[in-house]
């Protein structure tokens, strides 16, 4: 297979927690069937409303006055007409005829959809059996009220009242979960276990043989909990001798002095101090250092020294390096304090990984929130951020999967949609030469003619600048290129938008350049890839009956994440094929908060990186890093590229860039190009690369009552799938511009798309809920839908996709 790219050999699987099934039962087949009668029959009466509305202008007086009165009144109102004896013409017997079987369909639909809401309420509550384990991560509080308002529920559900709003709340809380866990691919615990698969010369087509049970997990203590309990620590005035102090590592000393680096700030020192500063070295504590506490809180309150119990960064298991920090304490107060405290926290982790049993473990969740407000430690509060850890316990599992895939048949993808990679990686380069410049302008600001500035510094004059380069700065900028990125694609795209697909050309995936002017590299640009195949089975992708479908794409760190990279059964070979797309350039990690805020998202780059990855961040990095302190490195722009990087003051080793690294393409995920109000099904050669989508909004649908058991929002749900050719099973999120006008752009738990059977009256209420809250909805079509989930267990079919790894052809 030719082409400058390839697919690593190992991937990541990504499956759903749950067989697809429970969402089949939730459907209502006869209300739908009943409904598109009656909108056939509604059509059929408002075109012998027309003919009598004629009639009634007319003079013609082809019916008696009771007859005439009789149908005006019907039309009027839209019901049948009174019965009136005699012969009657034709205009008047078929508004009779149309309007009498609109009034049956609206009772038969009415009957089929109390009937099939039941039973579709019943499976969904049955289902709730399978979900309780799930719902373990869920928020304690949604927990809780659940499992107390299931409590309700009668054990024979055929007798059922009717819903009230309480119910209905509690069954759309639990329909969104279950379609969580069985149409969508979110790995953390069994909400969607992973496991991981190879492609070779020998495999003919596609092998899959998962085994039923987790194979592994692996537990842990989310970071917020050491940070939480490491602030408390800090704040017990007792422990202060048991503390290893160190100099501030954004600053330096200078013959008699300390310079932070950050703002230029000098501070002058006695030679008692000085000598006690340069014995301050991390590993030695207080107490070892000397009797003149007072001194040295000085200099910690001058910010020349840093004196605290530090959370090491990008570990995933912090607590327990915490822990460890605690019992290497000298027996005594704040030890024998401090270290039962963490102990009982750090063992909750183990207890909860000894069982499946859903009580148990809520009631070590329970014990752990318990523990950690006991011991002082700050909980962390719900919030909007996608991916952001609130429980105190995260959970990864492992599937033993016996997945393989055929060299040629993967090697399919980057063959036929080198364009879309080429463009993504075009994309990538654009973005990372409008970042640097964006970088440029502050230090020429900040700096005026300055060919270097200390890294403290720069990332003070970029956080003054209000871009704080440790938040959301560089994404910001990031954003702000993709726009144009947008646009010119977009333009591309205008004269096609009206097909149902669309087979991309070199024009339009080659853009960007050729539209703009940029430095073009290679290192740190090749994506992951999530791949889907669409087939009725896997015989059927033997006999080549089968569709690529490219879900999204990545920046590689996305294979990084502790929550995939603990269970690689070959690290050496996926971190053989990372080496691979970075071309021997360095990076650095310089305190971005993003790749460290939760464990199952800490990235694992200086475990696949090791000798290629730099720390020069001023929070505690591992002993075996390649470490740079933050003070003795410098930014400097590349003469002959423009791009910002950092490298070290001595010896001007270049550590890393701060645009042409992993961090950028946040900016531009996801990777899609939606057009109101549609945008086809794009096409790289055999491989689909964007699904169709339509922007619809909450004006499209028919004013009327969607309260209660609405047979209007049947109707008009129908309607619209009609009128603008949706399929039956989409994936619903709020459009960019509704996402911008509630202020919840970005990385925002609304950007993750909910599943809808649009053929599932229980659905339909989501699909309302939601449209109604942002006004405009992305409807995007899915693929493969669930005829073609050729994953196939004996509790049913289950979506999966695989996360891959493009990288340059050897």
């Amino acid at each position: 297979m030719s082409g400058p790219y390839q697919v690593a050999p190992i991937f990541l699987i990504r499956m759903a927690g749950v067989a697809f099934e429970p969402l089949d039962r939730l459907a209502t087949p006869h209300t739908v069937l009943l409904a598109r009668e009656l909108i056939q029959g509604k059509r059929l009466r408002a075109g012998a409303r027309e003919d009598a509305e004629k009639f009634f202008h007319s003079r013609e007086r082809l019916l008696s006055v009771a007859a005439y009165q009789a149908l005006r009144t019907a039309v009027r109102l839209e019901k049948p007409p009174a019965a009136v004896e005699g012969d009657l013409p034709r205009v008047f017997t078929n508004y009779a005829t149309a309007s009498h079987r609109v009034a049956e369909l609206e009772a038969e639909l009415d009957g089929a959809l109390a009937l099939e809401v039941a039973a579709t309420r019943a499976s969904l509550i049955e289902s709730s059996a399978l979900l309780q384990r799930y719902l373990v991560f869920g928020a304690d509080s949604v927990r809780r009220l659940l499992t107390k308002q299931l409590e309700e529920y009668p054990a024979d559900l055929s007798t059922m009242r009717p819903r009230n709003n309480p119910a209905r709340k509690t069954e759309q809380t639990l329909l969104l979960f279950l379609q969580r866990v069985a149409a969508k691919n979110d790995t953390f615990s069994e909400f969607g276990p992973g496991g991981w698969g190879r492609s070779d010369a020998q495999t003919s087509a596609i092998l899959m043989d998962p085994e039923d049970a987790v194979a592994r997990r692996e537990v842990f203590l989310e970071r917020w909990t050491a940070h939480s309990t490491a602030a408390a620590i800090n704040a017990d005035e007792e422990v202060f001798g048991e503390l290893m102090p160190h100099l501030d590592p954004n600053g330096s000393l200078n013959g008699t002095t300390f310079i932070s680096k950050n703002t230029g700030e000098v501070t002058a020192l006695s030679l008692h101090e000085l000598e006690l500063a340069k014995r301050c070295d991390g590993k030695t504590p207080v107490h070892a250092l000397t009797d003149e506490v007072s001194t040295l809180r000085k200099l910690v309150a001058d910010g020349v020294l840093r004196c605290a119990i530090e959370v090491p960064a990008l570990e995933p298991n912090a607590f327990d390096r915490l822990r460890e920090d605690i019992a290497s304490w000298r027996g005594g107060t704040a030890r024998d304090k401090w270290l039962p405290v963490a102990d009982e926290i750090a063992e909750l982790p183990r207890r909860f990984d000894t069982t499946t049993d859903s009580n148990e473990r809520q009631q070590l969740l329970s014990q752990a929130y318990t523990s950690l407000r006991s011991a002082g430690a700050a909980e962390r509060t719900g919030h909007r951020f996608l991916y952001a850890a609130v429980n105190p316990i995260g959970e990864e599992c492992f599937r033993e999967c016996n997945f393989a895939i055929s060299e040629r048949l993967i090697g399919e993808v980057p063959a036929e949609a080198a364009l879309w990679i080429d463009f993504w990686r075009d994309t990538y380069a654009f973005i990372a030469s409008r970042v640097a410049a964006g970088l440029r302008q502050i230090m020429e600001q900040a700096a005026p003619g300055a060919t270097s500035v200390p890294l403290p510094a720069f990332l003070h004059m970029c956080e003054t600048a209000r871009l704080p380069l440790t938040g959301p700065g560089l994404i910001g900028l990031a954003v702000l290129a993709f726009q144009e990125v947008k646009a010119a694609f977009r333009e591309q795209l205008t004269p096609h938008l009206a097909l149902d697909e669309y087979e991309l050309t070199a024009a339009d995936c080659h853009v960007i350049r050729n539209k703009f002017q940029y430095a073009k590299f290679d290192e740190y640009t090749f994506p992951s890839a999530d791949l889907q195949i669409a087939a009725t089975s896997t015989d059927a992708v033997q006999r080549g009956e089968y569709q690529w479908i490219i879900g999204e794409l990545h920046p590689p760190a996305a294979l990084l994440h502790h929550g995939f990279y603990w269970s690689c059964p070959d690290k050496a070979a996926l971190n053989r094929a990372f080496a691979a797309t970075v071309f021997g350039k360095a990076t650095a990690h310089f305190g971005f908060f993003a790749a460290d805020f939760a464990s199952h998202t800490t990235i694992r780059v200086f475990d696949a990186m090791p000798e290629l990855t730099n720390f020069v961040a001023p929070q505690r990095g591992h002993p075996s890093w390649r470490t740079t302190r933050p003070a003795d490195a410098e930014v400097y722009v590349d003469p002959e590229s423009g791009d910002v990087c950092i490298r070290a003051i001595k010896s001007h080793e270049f550590l890393g860039s701060f645009a042409r690294a992993w961090l950028i393409p946040l900016g531009f995920h996801p990777f899609q190009f939606g057009v109101s109000p549609h945008t086809p099904r794009l096409r790289c050669g055999k491989v689909i690369v964007q699904r169709r989508s339509w922007a619809v909004t909450l004006e499209e649908l028919a004013p009327g009552d969607f309260n209660g058991l609405s047979r209007h929002l049947v109707l008009t749900v129908e309607q619209l799938r009609a009128a603008r050719g949706l399929p039956r099973y989409v994936y619903i999120r709020p459009t960019e511009t509704a996402l911008r006008r509630s202020g919840a752009e970005g990385r925002d738990k609304d950007t993750k798309p909910i599943f809808i059977d649009l053929e599932s009256y229980l659905f339909l209420e989501i699909f309302h809920r939601w449209l109604a809250k942002a006004g405009e909805l992305e409807v995007t079509e899915m693929l493969p839908d669930p005829d073609h989930l050729c994953w196939r267990e004996a509790t049913g079919r289950r979506t999966f996709e695989l996360r891959t790894l493009i990288v340059p052809r050897a």
